[in-house]
């Protein structure tokens, strides 16, 4: 994937930077309320609506980024807003749709992990890697959001996700079966047996996997297929579980691209033709058993293969 600066595509701009208590909060309806974007992670950053005053607003359709606090929480503000301290905001150097803008706001969130409360973001911002816009995938460029079409994929999508959530709310006792009588279970390859790279310098290098609290984080480096056994070459849209790591063990994931599990990956094909949909559901309900292992009692073996999943 080609990465590029936030700088290239954007305009790094720092925020207005107003102090809220300052400011009159007013109700959403009131005729001269804007928003008041802070460094919050929810509701859109918005953390309360404010009498206009004779300060020029942040631009709309630029996407806010947290410096410190809820660091690296991205948003699309729609509308002309005021922003509090370490609240920066990017402004596009070429034309965005808004779900372009929306795919960016994800893809800087996901540098979430690179900061803390005590390394905030501020002269790194500009030069933070994310990917550049002919990386985006199609079905973002072609997704509307305002018209019927994309009110109808949304349905779609809706429609599948909903069916999985209503077997699940009809469960009893006697609707769960053992994971290893859903999916077959196949173990990584040990890295003692691989060349990892830092870096995927051609096309013949994929993904190799380790345990991970976040999908985005589980990269260990790039294998070359040539060099492994095809048996531990895994395709797209495959569904994996770290089994050790204090901080990522029971997590699971489905792959996003071709990858290669590492010794403490296990990876989960299903007995039966499962949809995306109900792939992303068990992968949600093996990590839900997070809270039955430890460091020292790792999902490994028969302690994984014997979770009680529901049958959906």
């Amino acid at each position: 994937m080609k990465l590029v600066s936030v700088e290239d595509l954007f305009e790094v701009k720092y925020g207005v930077n107003l102090d809220l208590n300052k400011l009159e909060e007013v109700s959403i309806h009131s005729p001269n309320a804007i928003p008041y974007v802070g460094r919050s992670e929810k509701q859109n950053g918005v953390t309360a609506f404010v009498e206009r005053i004779n300060v020029t607003p942040n631009p709309p359709m630029t996407i806010s980024v947290a410096g410190g606090g809820s660091v690296m929480s991205s948003f699309l503000q729609e509308r002309p807003y005021y922003s509090g301290r370490d609240l920066f905001y990017l402004k596009p150097k070429i034309t965005m749709s808004k779900p372009v803008l929306l795919y960016y706001c994800t893809a800087l969130s996901m540098n979430k992990f690179k900061f803390s409360y005590g390394r905030q973001v501020n002269r790194t911002l500009p030069k933070l890697l994310i990917p550049d816009i002919t990386e985006i995938p199609h079905e973002i460029l072609n997704y509307s959001i305002d018209d019927s079409t994309g009110i109808r994929q949304f349905e779609s999508i809706n429609g599948k996700v909903s069916s999985i959530g209503n077997v699940l709310k009809k469960q009893d006792k006697n609707d769960f079966e053992k994971l290893e009588d859903i999916f077959h279970m196949f173990n990584g390859l040990a890295s003692s047996n691989v060349l990892v790279q830092p870096e995927r310098v051609n096309e013949f290098l994929i993904p190799y996997i380790r345990p991970s609290k976040w999908q985005s984080t589980s990269y260990a480096g790039y294998v070359d297929i040539r060099t492994v056994p095809k048996n531990k070459f895994f395709p797209e849209g495959t569904l994996y579980v770290s089994t050790d790591g204090a901080g990522s063990h029971t997590y699971s994931y489905v792959a996003i691209e071709p990858f290669v599990p590492n010794s403490n990956v296990t990876v989960l094909i299903p007995k039966k033709d499962f949809s995306l949909e109900k792939k992303l559901a068990y992968a949600t309900l093996i990590t839900a058993n997070r809270f039955k292992f430890s460091y020292g009692r790792k999902p490994k073996g028969d302690k994984l293969s014997t979770i009680l999943l529901p049958v959906l």
